[in-house]
């Protein structure tokens, strides 16, 4: 192994699939390709580590999978230690709260150095002991500075999408098809986990106002998650259950997302929000939040629109003006395009990623890797 390599065990530790394990999915294999040692474990959790070993298995990549129950659980901190002592880590990279708190106490003890990934709004105790912080957004590292932690702790790295990983594999033609809609029936598609800040609420609200000027429109609701019964009942309740489908979780985003005609998440708590930059790199515009990281993503006017939080009257007239105006939609949709390749892509994320790597290998305050004999 080349000195600039390193022996890295990705920790994570998810109750679904969402953002962060996308996220560390397309990670892992490119670390690799760039002649790292990488291990993944991650929480035993049925249905969620099978879909880490099925995709990651595609790539030859084992994932491990741990007895984590909880954050003050002595069994999930002997666990990890093993399976750094097992793996010769150099050090940790984590993923999700409890990945990060069983991460940062290892690292406070001396016994393996840790970087943290935040790709939410969370509660920094939990990274409070973890050498180096990654940030998705600004607006997350300012969540961070404000509850506290240095600024020279963190790293903004926005997450990177590549197109060949969101390409469609059917037309847009089929896709639509298989969901009863045709070529000229305005679709709206919505991609997230079906939870209350991730905005369902306001969506659904929005759906009946829409369809008064469109009432051709279909909405795709594509995610899985408690609040799709509530969100099921209010469709039926409101009359406009037949415009409505609800796709559960999917694995072919990239077909479903590449026959909408516009992207709708109206996430008022959103760190960073992935799929704004794969709608983009569809060519789709996007309609996000005035809130959280979305900004970051979402140029109002020019890549999409955003609305205020929690205003499913501003959401509707925001779906039904790109609806009005195809021309102007295709035009952000071209424009959004552009700008991800430019801003969100892997190259640029990994080399910084090393650059993080590296410093935290650097001695501090005395601290050691104190792991000298394997499993």
């Amino acid at each position: 192994m080349k000195p600039s390599q390193h022996r890295i065990l990705q920790v994570i530790t998810p109750s679904h699939i969402g953002g962060a394990e996308r996220h560390l999915e397309w990670l892992a294999p490119r670390l690799r390709e760039r002649g790292h040692d990488v291990h993944i474990v991650c929480k035993d959790r049925g249905h969620v580590v099978e879909e880490f070993r099925r995709a990651l298995g595609a790539v030859n990549l084992e994932v491990q999978a741990l007895p984590i129950r909880g954050k003050m659980n002595p069994r999930a901190f002997l666990a990890l230690l093993r399976a750094i002592r097992c793996t010769k880590a150099d050090f940790t990279h984590s993923h999700l709260s409890t990945a990060s708190w069983l991460c940062g106490w290892l690292d406070q003890m001396g016994i393996c150095p840790s970087v943290g990934h935040v790709q939410g709004f969370t509660n920094v105790n939990w990274h409070r002991w973890q050498r180096r912080l990654i940030a998705c957004s600004q607006a997350v590292k300012e969540h961070m500075i404000a509850q506290g932690v240095r600024a020279e702790r963190i790293t903004v790295l926005p997450n990177p999408v590549d197109p060949i990983n969101i390409r469609p594999r059917r037309s847009a033609t089929v896709v639509r098809a298989e969901f009863g809609a045709d070529e000229d029936t305005p679709v709206i598609g919505s991609f997230a986990h079906l939870s209350e800040k991730k905005g369902w609420r306001e969506f659904i609200e929005a759906i009946p106002q829409v369809l008064r000027k469109h009432p051709q429109a279909q909405f795709w609701c594509v995610g899985e998650g408690n609040l799709r019964p509530e969100l099921e009942a209010s469709a039926q309740a409101g009359g406009f259950a037949s415009n409505v489908r609800f796709l559960g979780f999917r694995r072919d985003v990239g077909d479903i997302m590449n026959a909408v005609d516009i992207m709708a998440l109206p996430s008022y708590r959103e760190p960073f929000g992935i799929v704004y930059v794969e709608a983009a790199l569809l060519k789709k515009p996007a309609i996000a939040c005035a809130a959280g990281g979305a900004p970051d993503v979402v140029v109002d006017g020019l890549t999409g629109l955003l609305v205020p939080p929690r205003q499913s009257q501003a959401l509707a007239e925001a779906i039904v003006k790109l609806l009005d105006d195809p021309a102007q939609a295709a035009s952000m949709g071209a424009v959004g395009y552009e700008r991800a390749l430019e801003h969100f892509g892997w190259p640029s994320f990994l080399n910084q990623l090393e650059h993080v790597y590296a410093s935290v290998l650097e001695p501090q305050n005395g601290r050691r890797n104190l792991l000298v004999k394997a499993c």
